[in-house]
């Protein structure tokens, strides 16, 4: 089913995980499906898919029959003062349901259940996407914190030089306590990264709400990517699990209607039972049918909501169209930018940084090039590398989204 298949082929199609991955980390199969097990927002569902079934075995039942029993002119005064004269009426009647109350009533039923199964779809998308966003979070804090000690390191083979320049007298000893400041921001800086990292794991743990039990996850961001065609998208824009369950209501809302149709139909009683008369000693068959004067609907009310209900269902269906496929527009908007620049800083921005930092650090040595030169490469370098992250994580994070937004797969197998 291509529905809900997204974050499967998402997983299968773009991220690379180590062959066999350490016992204390996590990778996306195994959250997502800790999620399915244990997310307390799919738990309920649930419940509530055995009580919507319970309510079709309901709709499906007909009236029960009834016995009565009646006795009459017993326990009175004169001659009826015994039970000489008392009549007895043993009788059995059936309603019988006329207008397919029955039928309606079980329409009515099934589409209760479609759709709470279709709410149910839908959370599982949204929990899921939820959950994959998490892990992603916690990938891109993962990867800001090597970078930051990638940088911590060149800082510190920075300060060894200085040193031994300041000890050669070929620069003063505060260059060397710059660096040394230097180095203890970038240490603070991956402390704080640490703590948002702690933070994201439990975000992500309590997805299936338990406490934090891995040490990192295991996963990298894939590129290049195949982007979805803007054709591809908007038509799935039709089979969005928001759309979908829109119509699904719909039916809902109809079937409940004819099924209060239905209602106002007056039912058809009948009865059969057999009279005995004490003082004749005489035995009689009674007969009786009824049924109720509809004077008036008695549902009219009810029926009037549903129509107003349904026809705010229809004009909901097409203003959440709309409103998908604008957004699927600025979704592709936003990765076709991501993307761009991205390839920019991969292929052109980052290497000429690494050549900056090369020649910066090699002119320092000679004494060509001011400590600050060599900083402002440093950090450049480094803030490139964050760039370049960012923007995959934001790529992911787009895709994830229209997969979400959709309920459909687009990425496909990636070369």
């Amino acid at each position: 089913m291509k529905r809900l298949s997204f974050v499967v082929v998402f997983l299968g199609a773009i991220l690379v995980f180590p062959v066999s991955a350490a016992a204390s980390d996590l990778t996306l199969s195994d959250a997502l499906n800790r999620t399915l097990k244990s997310n307390p927002d799919l738990q309920k569902y649930d419940y509530q898919k055995q009580a919507a079934e319970a309510l079709t075995l309901q709709a499906g039942f007909s009236p029960n029959p009834r016995v009565g029993l009646e006795v009459e002119n017993f326990a009175g005064s004169g001659e009826s003062s015994g039970l000489d004269n008392a009549q007895m009426t043993l009788s059995f009647s059936q309603v019988i349901e006329l207008g397919e109350k029955r039928q309606q009533r079980m329409n009515a039923a099934t589409a209760e259940e479609k759709v709470q199964q279709a709410e149910f779809e839908y959370q599982r998308i949204e929990v899921l996407a939820q959950t994959t966003q998490r892990f992603y979070r916690v990938l891109k804090l993962q990867e800001f914190i090597r970078l930051s000690k990638q940088q911590l390191h060149r800082t510190e083979s920075l300060l060894r030089t200085a040193q031994e320049r300041a000890n050669a007298g070929a620069v003063a000893n505060s260059e060397v306590t710059r660096i040394q400041l230097q180095r203890e921001s970038q240490r603070a800086d991956i402390e704080e990264l640490k703590g948002q990292l702690a933070k994201a794991q439990a975000k992500l743990s309590a997805m299936w709400a338990e406490q934090p039990n891995f040490n990192q996850v295991s996963g990298t961001f894939y590129f290049p990517l195949n982007l979805p065609e803007q054709a591809d998208v908007l038509n799935a824009v039709n089979k969005a699990p928001e759309y979908l369950r829109l119509l699904d209501s719909e039916r809902l809302l109809q079937a409940q209607a004819k099924a209060l149709e239905a209602d106002s139909t007056s039912d058809l009683s009948l009865g059969f039972g057999v009279r005995y008369n004490n003082q004749s000693d005489d035995t009689g068959f009674v007969v009786e049918a009824s049924m109720p004067l509809q004077l008036q609907d008695p549902n009219i009310g009810r029926i009037q909501q549903r129509r107003v209900l349904h026809q705010s269902n229809l004009q909901q269906q097409k203003l959440v169209r709309t409103q998908l496929r604008s957004l699927a527009l600025a979704l592709i908007n936003s990765l076709q930018t991501h993307q761009n620049y991205r390839q920019k800083v991969k292929d052109t921005l980052l290497p000429l940084a690494q050549q900056l930092v090369e020649q910066t650090n090699q002119g320092y040595a000679r004494g060509t090039h001011s400590l600050l030169q060599v900083l402002d490469a440093q950090n450049e370098l480094a803030q490139l590398e964050y760039q370049r992250v960012s923007r995959e994580h934001a790529i992911y994070s787009d895709v994830i989204q229209l997969e979400r937004m959709t309920g459909q797969a687009f990425l496909g197998e990636q070369q």
